[in-house]
This record gives structure tokens, C-alpha cells and sequence, in this order.
């Protein structure tokens, strides 16, 4: 039996159509990029997916599928978070290991067994990404010919978080980023696959550097996902608003506030509907208020508290209660028709309500916090992104700000996307602005997604939301980074007349308005041609017209202009009249095509030729880096 087919019947024994999917992207992956590796480079691939779709499922499979391709010595580094590090030991332990075609799969700690055992089976390596580790491990390396000589298979989960050159500006090298790239260069070649949910800063890093990759390989959700399109989509019926300010009111006053209160109540009509249809269900109940420790230990104290006021309301039969908890009930009513009766569900919660735990993940929480059984309040910050699952997760209540926020980092809270969530019972309790945020967010995650998949890492626009930036500037070399922002007017100093003929045939030669697809703009920007040492030749806004067309409430107002006698290397292109009539649609996008006479003494070679003005609309903005 082949390393790929052990681990997919164990995959079958739980899930027979993720051993479905799994083997579609192992057979994929290994034609595309394994079976034309000549074992005797170094390449890189990026492997992207949607937070929490199942990504290390993925990368088992490929890395199995490898293995029965002739790699031997695999590393699978996680970010330094010990509760993410042992899920992932354990996960692949579990998949992977065994003496008949299984991995010997160590953790940090398996220095001897590392030393002693040798290659007679497929090694994997489970590390986390903290320099120590690290340094100890590439000692260990390469004082051991039997894997120094070998070709290296990595796996950098979350490669995003921490293995970037973060002293990138300072004409420097971060420690982890220095020893992944060295336990890497000391094989005698190497597959680097950078995995994530949240590329923006690989793809943002510059064509020269080692950590840009040079392919992309979707993985794509399995059945029964939930993830962007279902919460923040806009048919979702997840989201209920809570105040603005309530955070504050979270914080610093002695009462619950009014959003927490409905979002733990809904919590407990999700929880009693689940017992009272499931065997032995799980749910769990997310509070993210922001990163200070202290903050997490307030809410654990007032969750506590109202959850103990709850109990004595069910045992004196509290109307208020009552009422509050079928307000919960009808609005889960309305996205799952088979939801118990609400007299069930008060029986349920007076008489056989299970023990809630609460539980605080933090920098202080000490190993072996459990949240996989029973009812869970769970309350954090930081620990509650990048990898980390929560079982059962159900509801959650989000309000944590920030006054610059940064899509990767946010867009990895996203904790709720997942299999095992009943979508009925699905709720995110936030403010106004953070769901707005996180729709945008969606969409500009999709956006990037499909840029991905038609043209790859090399050639990519990030758009951001308003007020948000793709990811940390310490990771992104800002010198080469360049920005597009939304309602400010774009156009070349240096076009050619190259074109002329194919743009006549699509825009004719008299002057014209009219609303056209983003397509259509798109197609006509790649029709334009400008000198190479033109700065709009380095702005790719065919490629953020191409982001922007995932949104489909932009649309594009086609401005066509001919007979025009401008001077080359003009400051301003368009006319006062086309400018107004250009700010009147500050919600679309605007591409505005002056036909020039190109005229001997105005400069240019004496032939037309068209000169484009584009202009996005007002609050987007696009990241990428110079070609």
C-alpha cells in the first residue's frame, strides 16, 4: 500500500467525501509540481485555502503523495503557539504514523529517536517556529549526513504569521526567517510550500526575494463548508448587530451589556436545541473583546456572573428571562424550521442544563486547556486566531478595534468558518462598522482568490478595504510597494500608438458615454500601450480592475473623448467639463479615453493614438508590488 492510499483510508474510516477531495488535490499537486521537480533546485509553491477549510488535511495528503514520489525527510513548521503546535503533532501522528507505509513522525522534543532511527520510512519533523527550536534543530540537521544529504519537503503552515523577513526595511534579516531559509538552503534541494488562508504578504513580497512563490495551487473547501460567503455574504442572515460603543460599556461598567447578553442567550437556546437532537454534541461559544489579558479577565468574570443570574432566573421562572430567551429562539427559528419547540427548550434548560465551562486562552493559560466536549464559553485575543479550532463553535461575539486594522490578521478571527457548525444556529454578534468590515474583507478575500487561481503569485492587486492595509508594513519591502487609491485620477505621461488600431475597432472615433461591464474595461486596458519607463507601465490596474470585478455592485462609466490636441508630457490630461463630470461618480469606476491627434509639434510621432484616465472607486484601495 502507498503512503497516499494509508493515509486516505484512514480519512475514508471518518469521511468518505474528504478522502474524495484529498486525493483530487494530491493527484493534482503531485502532476503539476512533484512528478517536474528535478531534485536538484530549490522551488517554492504557495497552497492557499479558506480559514479553516481543512488545509492540513490537505497538506498531509500532498506531503503523502510526495513520499510515494521518493522524498523521504519532510519539516511541517506551525507558528509558535503551543496549543496549534500539539494539534498539529497529534493530527499527524495520528494520520501519518505507523511501521506499515506510515511516517515516522517526531515532535521537537524526539532528538534521539531523530538521531538514531534513520530513513528506512519517510520522516516527518513537527516544529514550531520559534528560534530556539529552530536554531536547536538545524544543528541537529546538519550534523546528521543521512538527512543533510537528502531532499527536503517543507510545510510552513500559516507561513504568513512568522516567517517573513519582519527587519526587511532595516536592510536586515528577522532570526526565524534567517533559520528557515537556512534549514533550507542546507538540503541539496527543496519543495518550500507556503500554506495559508491569508497570502497578502507572499504575494506582496518583491520577484527577487526568496519568500516570493513562484506558484499557486488552490485548495478548495470540502462539503459542508462554511466560511466567508455563508457568514458575510449578502444573503446571510449570521450577523446581528450590537452598539457601537459597547465595547466600552464591556469593559468598564458593572453591567452586562445588552449585545453580550443576547449573543450568550442565543449561545444557550443553540446549545439545549443541539443536546436535545444530538448524542453527546459539542457547543462552543467564542468572546473576542481584544488582546490585553486583562480584558479577557474581566469578561470571564461578568460571563460568570450572568450566567449565575441565569440559573437562579430558570429557577424562579423569571418571565423576563423567558421572554428573552424566545426572542433568541425566534430568530433562530428562522434559518432552521426543525429547531425544537421553545417549551422543549425551557424544559430542557430547567431541568438537564449541562455544566458550562468557561475557558481564557492567553499567553497565561497553562497547556491542556480542553473545549472539544460539552458547553464552552471561550474568551481570548490572539490565541484565538491562525489554526487554532473550536469544536462546535456556534456563536460569537466579536468587538474587538483596532484604529488600523490589517485584512490577514482580522480576516484569521474568522474562528466560526468550518464542517462541524450546525448552520442553522449560526449567529455573529459585532458591531455595525466590524460587520461591514469583515463583508469587505470577504469580498476582497474572494477577489484575491480568483486573481490567484487565473494568474498566480507573480502578477497580483490586493484590494483592501477603506481604512484597512493588506498586512504588517515590517514584512513588505516599501520601498517597491505600490498603492492605487480610490477617487483619484490615473493616466499615463508616455503612450504609444501601438494600439490605435484595436481600440478604434472597440471605441470608434466620435465621443461617447455609456455604462459597460468591468470586463470590458479590463480588456480595453490591456489593449493600451505605454513606454516601459512610464510609471503607469508599473501600476498593474488591468489586474485591479480584474479584483474589482468580484464586486458586482461596481460597475464602469465609459468616458470617450476624440480630436483631442494635447501636448505630451502634460501635467493635465482631462478637460475641467470631464473632470466634473468624472466626481459625479465617485461609486464606480470611471475610464475616461481621450482620442489624441498626436500631432508633430505637440511631441508626439505625428499618428492618434489613445491616451487612458481611469479613476476607482472612492474607498477602495490596491496593493502590489512593482514588476
Amino acid at each position: 500500500m502507498t503512503y497516499l492510499e494509508n493515509y486516505l483510508k484512514r480519512v475514508a474510516t471518518q469521511s468518505p467525501a474528504l478522502e474524495v477531495s484529498l486525493r483530487r488535490s494530491a493527484d493534482e499537486f503531485t502532476k503539476k509540481h512533484v512528478d517536474t521537480f528535478d531534485f536538484n533546485s530549490h522551488a517554492s509553491g504557495l497552497l492557499y485555502g479558506h480559514v479553516q477549510s481543512g488545509k492540513t488535511g490537505q497538506m498531509l495528503a500532498i506531503a503523502s503523495a510526495a513520499a510515494d514520489k521518493g522524498f523521504k525527510f519532510f519539516i511541517l513548521v506551525t507558528t509558535d503557539n503551543v496549543i496549534l503546535h500539539k494539534q498539529t503533532l497529534e493530527r499527524a501522528k495520528a494520520a501519518l504514523g505507523g511501521f506499515i507505509a506510515g511516517f515516522n513522525v517526531l515532535g521537537e522534543m524526539d532528538e534521539q529517536a531523530f538521531l538514531t532511527r534513520g530513513l528506512q520510512m519517510p520522516t516527518m519533523l513537527v516544529l514550531k517556529k520559534n528560534a530556539s527550536v529552530l536554531k536547536t534543530w538545524s544543528n541537529n540537521i546538519d550534523s546528521n549526513p543521512i538527512y543533510k544529504d537528502e531532499p527536503l519537503f517543507i510545510l510552513d503552515d500559516e507561513a504568513d504569521a512568522s516567517s517573513l523577513n519582519t527587519k526587511i526595511n532595516q536592510k536586515d534579516q528577522s532570526a526565524i526567517n534567517r533559520l528557515l531559509e537556512k534549514i533550507n538552503s542546507q538540503a541539496p534541494s527543496s519543495i518550500y510550500l507556503h500554506v495559508t488562508a491569508t497570502p497578502q504578504s507572499l504575494v506582496l513580497q518583491v520577484s527577487q526575494s526568496l519568500w516570493k512563490p513562484e506558484y499557486s495551487f488552490y485548495l478548495p473547501p470540502g462539503k459542508g463548508y462554511l466560511g466567508g460567503d455563508f457568514f458575510y455574504g449578502d444573503e446571510s442572515k449570521c450577523a446581528i448587530e450590537t452598539e457601537d460603543n459597547e465595547r466600552d460599556d464591556l469593559l468598564k461598567a458593572e453591567h452586562v451589556p445588552i449585545g453580550l447578553r443576547k449573543a450568550a442567550l442565543h449561545f444557550l437556546v443553540a446549545a439545549s436545541d443541539l443536546f436535545l437532537t444530538k448524542e453527546k454534541p459539542v457547543c462552543t461559544m467564542l468572546i473576542h473583546p481584544g488582546t490585553r489579558i486583562s480584558e479577557h479577565s474581566t469578561v470571564s468574570t461578568k460571563i460568570e456572573k450572568f450566567l449565575e443570574g441565569v440559573k437562579n432566573d430558570l429557577i424562579a421562572n423569571s418571565a423576563t428571562l423567558e421572554f428573552d430567551l424566545r426572542d433568541a429562539w425566534e430568530e433562530f427559528s428562522k434559518t432552521k424550521a426543525s429547531i425544537k419547540s421553545f417549551d422543549e427548550i425551557m424544559q430542557f434548560l430547567r431541568s438537564d442544563m449541562p455544566i458550562i465551562s468557561i475557558i481564557v486562552l492567553n499567553s497565561n493559560t497553562p497547556d491542556g486547556a480542553v473545549y472539544d466536549k460539552g458547553l464552552n464559553i471561550v474568551i481570548g485575543g490572539n490565541t484565538l486566531g491562525r489554526g487554532v479550532t473550536f469544536p462546535g463553535l456556534q456563536v460569537v461575539y466579536y468587538c474587538r478595534s483596532s484604529k488600523k486594522p490589517q485584512a490577514d490578521t482580522y480576516w484569521q478571527h474568522a474562528r466560526i468558518f468550518g464542517y462541524d457548525r450546525d448552520s442553522g444556529l449560526c449567529r455573529i454578534f459585532s458591531p455595525r462598522p466590524l460587520i461591514k468590515l469583515f463583508k469587505e474583507l470577504n469580498d476582497a478575500n474572494n477577489a484575491l482568490f480568483e486573481t490567484l487561481r487565473q494568474k498566480g503569485p507573480q502578477a497580483v492587486s490586493i484590494l483592501t478595504p477603506a481604512g484597512t492595509r493588506p498586512t504588517r508594513a515590517n514584512v513588505v519591502l516599501k520601498d517597491d510597494l505600490m498603492v492605487v487609491a480610490g477617487n483619484v485620477n490615473y493616466f499615463p505621461m508616455l503612450p504609444t500608438d501601438a494600439g490605435l488600431k484595436k481600440l478604434d475597432a472597440e471605441l470608434g472615433t466620435s465621443d461617447d458615454e455609456r455604462d459597460i461591464p468591468l470586463a470590458e474595461a479590463e480588456k480595453l486596458l490591456n489593449s493600451v500601450t505605454i513606454e516601459k519607463n512610464d510609471l503607469w507601465y508599473q501600476h498593474s490596474f488591468a489586474d485591479c480592475v480584474r479584483s474589482l470585478k468580484k464586486h458586482a455592485k461596481y460597475q464602469c462609466k465609459l468616458i470617450i473623448r476624440t480630436n483631442r490636441s494635447i501636448s505630451k508630457g502634460t501635467r493635465t490630461l482631462l478637460s475641467p467639463p470631464d473632470r466634473e463630470l468624472a466626481s459625479h461618480y465617485n461609486n464606480q469606476l470611471v475610464l475616461i479615453m481621450y482620442r489624441l491627434n498626436g500631432e508633430t509639434e505637440k511631441g508626439w510621432n505625428g499618428r492618434p493614438l489613445w491616451v487612458p484616465n481611469i479613476k476607482f472607486p472612492e474607498g477602495t484601495y490596491f496593493y502590489y508590488q512593482m514588476k
